[in-house]
């Protein structure tokens, strides 16, 4: 699975660290909102992308268990310390 998201170029929505990006202050020029706007589009394209990627890999019965859960963090977080062996 983590193979999949990285070569969609994904799979860094994962990672705990990652920051929000958040609203220009509002003296901030048109340019630099409407380059904060775009960057913000894109998140929520690759979070909805990585969402649904990890959804469509799990088998029914798992996708029924994890369907309701509406972040990739939560359902990526529940399934490694479900399945993890490197512990």
């Amino acid at each position: 699975m983590l193979f999949l998201l990285t070569v969609l170029n994904v799979a860094y929505v994962l990672d705990p660290n990652l920051q929000s990006v958040k609203d220009p202050a509002p003296n901030t020029n048109l340019k630099k909102i409407l380059k904060v706007t775009e960057l913000k589009k894109k998140c929520e394209e690759y979070n909805f992308t990585c969402h649904r990627h990890i959804l469509n890999t799990l088998s029914n019965r798992l996708y029924d268990l994890y369907m309701s859960m509406q972040f990739q963090m939560e359902i990526w977080k529940s399934l490694e310390e479900k399945y993890n062996t490197e512990q």
